[in-house]
């Protein structure tokens, strides 16, 4: 079973950063930055239409990268554009209800579905960042709205 989904996601995020990297260095005007690093899924729950049964996908550990466009207006407010990619090993498949969710097998019991978890996403971000240059670390807080496609 393939699960394709557009998500419409809206998040609201404060950040205590210990710096808030490359931005905070930058004087006011364009900057950009490229971000990596690993990341932890939470259970993703899908539903299907067709037979109206919900499952519950186990995400495994996996990597994550960003690019990051902004625009800093003066000392503390900037805009971003962010795209990014994450992904993860399909561990397990739950099927609340009747029925079990197996990859069948022609030399024995079925086993786990395999696959990977990926997702693109793409977010407009407003930050404001405490402090001025002089700061050694620069707190920030920040809203944004995008969109991910699972």
């Amino acid at each position: 079973m393939r699960v394709k989904s557009f998500i419409l996601a809206s998040s609201a995020a404060a950040a205590l950063a210990l710096g808030a990297g490359a931005a905070s260095a930058e004087p006011n005007g364009w900057y950009g930055a490229v971000d990596a690093g690993w990341h932890k899924v939470n259970d993703v729950y899908a539903f299907d239409t067709t037979d109206l049964n919900g499952y519950e996908f186990e995400v495994k550990e996996g990597w994550a990268a960003f690019g990051r466009l902004g625009y800093r207006f003066d000392q503390n407010w900037r805009v971003e554009l962010e795209g990014g990619y994450r992904e993860g090993e399909l561990g397990a498949v739950d099927r609340p209800g009747p029925g079990a969710i197996c990859q069948p097998s022609t030399t024995g019991p079925c086993g786990t579905p395999d696959g990977r978890l990926q997702v693109a996403s793409l977010m407009a971000n407003v930050i404001y960042d405490f402090g001025d240059a002089s700061w050694t670390l620069r707190p920030f807080i920040g809203m944004g709205a995008g969109l991910a496609r699972v």
